[in-house]
């Protein structure tokens, strides 16, 4: 009897437990099917975009490869400019280096002449040096007798009268062509045998600065200085003192004689403003730290 009635209940039980689950079943059926259209949609959108991505990529390579060409063809266009210009340009160019080759050896041309012709020349002067020792000798007046006893010998014109000695052109020449081709000691000795006999030459004050220079290029400083005191003592107005002035003070500037040095500069400085030796003066005072302005000297104190 317990038998029948729990087989009855259980006949009664089952429809609503398989009701049950068909009602899950098809709950969880309506969800995946949701998600399989949520899922279509994702892919639909997803393929779409992609689609349109790729579309603006195509594009994008083609703007690439169309630029590419473009930036090619003015590549090439500029390179066949450049090259046109710089033919058209280089052209005169080769030409102007091929005359300034020709100019340049017939610079060297020019320049072998003269120094054939500045030998010759030196040549020339030595001969007339030559002509000249002959012609004074030759010229040279005999030997006075001598004085006879008892005799007073008073102080005559000489040997060293300029009456036998070579005219004034011919001594400066010979000197300054000596001078001039290295041979400065010769030359020293024919510019002060030249003062000796031509003391006012308008060419002497030139003769005494040049035996100034001679021994300041020789290093004999204390001489140069006196020669070139000579030079302001005797001819203190002519064109070359401002440069007496000048050596003056390098020749004791080089004899480490700064303070005399200075004077000499400054007092060119004021006698000579405008000339090219008070500019230099000035630098040489520049460089050696001293102002180009006198020296005021202290006023001395009266005894009380």
């Amino acid at each position: 009897m317990r038998i029948v009635t729990i087989l009855a209940l259980a006949t009664l039980l089952s429809p609503v437990c398989t009701f049950a689950a068909s009602k899950e079943q098809m709950e969880m059926q309506r969800d995946i099917a949701q998600l399989q259209e949520q899922v279509r949609t994702l892919q639909s959108g997803f393929d779409q975009k992609m689609a349109a991505l790729q579309t603006l990529v195509q594009q994008a390579l083609d703007a690439g490869n169309k630029a590419n060409t473009g930036v090619s063809v003015l590549s090439a266009s500029v390179t066949q400019s450049l090259d046109r210009e710089l033919r058209d340009r280089l052209t005169p160019v080769a030409g102007l280096s091929a005359k300034v080759d020709s100019l340049n050896e017939s610079n060297g041309d020019l320049r072998n002449s003269i120094g054939d012709l500045s030998a010759q020349v030196n040549k020339i002067m030595q001969l007339l040096t030559d002509v000249n020792n002959a012609v004074k000798i030759i010229q040279a007046p005999p030997a006075a007798p001598p004085p006879a006893a008892g005799t007073f010998q008073g102080a005559g014109p000489g040997p060293s009268s300029s009456a036998a000695a070579p005219p004034a052109s011919v001594i400066y020449g010979s000197a300054r062509g000596d001078y001039s081709s290295g041979k400065s000691e010769m030359a020293a000795n024919e510019f002060t045998d030249f003062l000796k006999y031509y003391p006012d030459d308008p060419m002497a004050p030139d003769a005494q600065l040049t035996i100034g220079q001679i021994h300041y290029s020789q290093g004999k400083y204390e001489t140069a200085v006196a020669d070139f005191d000579a030079v302001l003592e005797r001819y203190p107005d002519s064109k070359i003192t401002s440069t007496a002035y000048f050596m003056k003070g390098m020749a004791l500037k080089a004899a480490d004689h700064r303070d005399k040095a200075a004077l000499e500069f400054r007092a060119l400085i004021k006698k000579y403003p405008a000339s090219d030796d008070a500019k230099q003066a000035r630098e040489q005072l520049k460089a050696m730290g001293l102002s180009a302005a006198p020296v005021a000297t202290p006023a001395r104190k009266r005894p009380q």
